[in-house]
């Protein structure tokens, strides 16, 4: 029999902190692997602990510790828990950072969401076989072309697709998993208002076909610029690789290209010369164009599929295993 080595902060409790203003999801962190090396048995009992830490973890304890003070506990958890039941019964579930079911692999960025809300299949996140396919709004007919073959060649290797919903790529990249009977994850910033609303559709397609909404998000946060920058590191996080088809320089699209690079995940993109792309100046392929130049991502060709599905296959092994060490510490 494998002994548990801690007990995980509870997601109510996670969701308490949540509600803390000036505890962000970094502090939150911090105070999550703060109470597992030190064993404690509740939130409350953090404040007993001597902590001598970074001033990130000082200053959340002392806003904690007003948060106690002023009796709000039971009130928030209280709020925390009819929310809980009400987004049950809309079918989201909720996993918290350090629980069993939370994904091994977006562990590897330097700001896992401490909260993941989930609708549809959640086996999904159990399995890092998975392809982060991403791109601009306004793609060139090419760009589909290209986003629907890297797609269907993928899938039915039984990868699921990642992507954000966004119009244009994103969109064609869910749509062509959805065409090839293959699962795909739409990472969101807010489950009840889906964003655009011309894709209300293909997420509820992507649930009948069971596939997965996520946010880090609490059902009806306002969807501000921002929170979609934040959750672009999550697409990365959870594929096993970055598929950008097409993106300016400046476009929304390097913010999961740069989170991939930051975690050393490979980037790839298509081959612009190969794929005969009459003119390699427009600005669609302009990003591309650069993280090829600056030797931040590698060009790739159909002829490229297997080579590439047999370095992805093996980074999957290693996530694996991770996972599997994980759940026998838990």
């Amino acid at each position: 029999m494998i002994l548990k080595q801690h007990r995980a902060l509870q997601t109510i409790d996670i969701l308490v902190l949540h509600r803390i203003k000036g505890i962000g999801n970094k502090a939150q962190l911090d105070l999550i692997k703060c109470y597992k090396e030190n064993h404690v048995n509740s939130l409350k009992d953090l404040l007993k602990l001597d902590l001598h830490q970074t001033a990130t973890i000082k200053r959340a304890v002392k806003l904690l510790n007003e948060f106690f003070t002023n009796d709000l506990y039971e009130v928030t958890k209280e709020e925390c828990e009819n929310d809980l039941a009400e987004w049950r019964s809309s079918g989201i579930t909720v996993l918290a950072f350090g629980n069993s079911e939370y994904p091994t692999q977006l562990e590897s960025l330097d700001d896992p969401p401490t909260l993941l809300f989930c609708k549809g299949n959640l086996n999904l996140l159990s399995s890092p076989k998975s392809i982060t396919v991403v791109g601009t709004r306004e793609n060139t007919k090419l760009g589909e072309t290209i986003t629907r073959k890297t797609v269907e060649y993928y899938s039915n290797l039984g990868f699921c697709i990642v992507s954000g919903l966004a119009l244009g790529i994103d969109a064609i990249a869910h749509r062509a998993a959805l065409e090839n009977n293959a699962t795909t994850i739409a990472v969101l910033v807010d489950l009840d208002k889906i964003s655009p609303p011309g894709n209300r559709n293909l997420a509820e397609q992507i649930l009948k076909q069971n596939g997965l909404l996520l946010s880090e998000n609490p059902p009806g946060t306002k969807g501000v610029p921002g929170l979609f920058v934040k959750r672009d590191r999550i697409q990365a996080g959870l594929g096993m690789a970055v598929f950008a088809i097409e993106t300016s320089i400046n476009g929304g699209t390097m913010h999961a290209v740069k989170t991939a690079i930051s975690i050393k995940r490979d980037v790839y993109v298509p081959d612009a010369a190969a794929a005969r792309y009459p003119d390699l100046g427009i600005k669609a392929i302009s990003g591309t164009q650069s993280l090829v130049s600056e030797g931040q991502a590698k060009p790739y060709t159909r002829d490229a599929y297997d080579q590439i599905s047999h370095a992805l296959d093996q980074l999957v092994t290693s996530f694996e295993a991770r996972a599997n060490e994980k759940s026998n510490l838990l």
